[in-house]
Formats: C-alpha cells, structure tokens, sequence
C-alpha cells in the first residue's frame, strides 16, 4: 500500500508539471502592459500523457524488443495501456549531455516576441494569469526497425498553454502546439562531432516555432 501511495503522489507530481519550482519572469511593455512567463516540462497531460524530455532522448529498436521502459505517466502507476507500447513512447537512452535547450534558447527569444506583442496590443492590461512555454518532445527516434541502417527523426515539440484570465487553478487551459515536421538522417550523421546536426536542426525547429507562437498569441492572451 504504501509503494503504491508513493507512485501516485510520484505521478501526481509530473502531472503538476515544476511550475511550482520555477519563478516566473514577468515581461514588460513599455505602456505598461505585463504577463508572467513559466518555461518548464509540459504537462503530460496535454503531451498524450508523456513525460516532457528534460535531455535528448534517443529510441533505438532494440527498446522495443528489450523492455526498457516506457516514457509514459502511466508507466508510473501501472496503468498501462496498448496504446503505450509505441516507438515514441519508450524512454530509450537519455543523452545526458544534451540538456533540452526550450529554456535557455527558445524562451529568451519568446519573452522578446511576447514584449513586442504587448507593446501592440496589451493596452496596458496586466495579465493574472500565466502564460507556460512547455517543452515536450526531444528525440531521435528510429523510423523502420526492419533496416539494416534505419533512419532517425529528430522530433521537437513545444506546448503553449495558459489559463483563461477569468479563470482559476481548476480551469481548463488553452493550448497552442508546435510540433515542427522531423528530419531524418542515420544514427551515426546525428550522432558526429558531438551531435552538431542535433544542435543545428534543432535551431532550425526553434525559429519556426517563434513564428507559430506568433500566431497564437492573440488567443493564449485574450483578455
């Protein structure tokens, strides 16, 4: 009972993403419009119940032959489903010196789109609720198992989610995604000189996702 009761209150943990943890930096217009922005790991619950990548995370075929785990909040309680069982669900290996660069890339960049978006249209008006950039997907995953040499997608995924400003901590977000079309190249020409075209393509991901936020904005910071 009691390993049980540390597994839910372990899952209920990811659930509640680490925005608890994370301070958020309020960004400013000059007319004096503001929000505050959390960049964290996204929810699972709006990521099809996955566990945001944190690191680079690599998906060989041999984790789906070998049982390694699963990168699903299910995998935490027990309640597993078939749906589960799927490439881009397993945990694969994490690439322990690729942090996900969302935080330190993506949303310094974001806070400038969001600033000039402010200046446009806020107003003046100081958001009460937060606006969370969310990194999902970081992976390279195989593409047919049954290659001699497979090729792997590096797939990047970001979640865009605040709550309603007439709202409170039970109402439902809104949701913007950016989920960029992966590029494939083998294992080894991702993995030379310390995964260069990682960095490179990921880059690449980013700029298009600052554009999708752009677009979004309107509706993630309706008054």
């Amino acid at each position: 009972m009691k390993i049980k009761l540390l597994t839910v209150v372990a899952a209920m943990a990811v659930l509640s993403g680490c925005a608890t943890s994370v301070k958020p930096d309020t960004v400013n217009a000059a007319n004096g419009s503001s929000v505050d922005i959390l960049s964290v790991p996204a929810l699972a619950d709006l990521n099809k119940n996955r566990i945001a990548d944190n690191k680079l995370r690599e998906v060989t075929p041999t984790h789906a032959t070998a049982g390694m785990g699963l990168a699903v909040l299910g995998a935490l309680t027990g309640n597993i489903n078939s749906g589960d069982f799927d490439k881009e669900n397993y945990k694969g290996n994490t690439i322990d010196a690729l942090t996900n660069p969302t935080d330190t890339v993506f949303t310094p960049k974001a806070k400038q789109n969001i600033s000039q978006w402010l200046a446009a249209n806020g107003n003046g008006y100081t958001y009460k609720q937060p606006l969370y950039i969310g990194h999902a997907t970081w992976a390279l995953i195989y593409n047919d198992a049954t290659a001699t040499d497979p090729a792997y997608q590096l797939k990047y995924k970001l979640i865009f989610y605040k709550r309603p400003e007439g709202g409170n901590m039970f109402s439902a977000f809104t949701v913007a995604e950016c989920s960029p079309t992966p590029v494939e190249a083998t294992l080894s020409d991702w993995r030379a000189n310390n995964y260069a075209r990682v960095t490179t393509e990921t880059e690449k991901y980013m700029n298009s996702c600052l554009l999708e936020l752009n677009n979004q904005l309107p509706r993630l910071l309706k008054k």
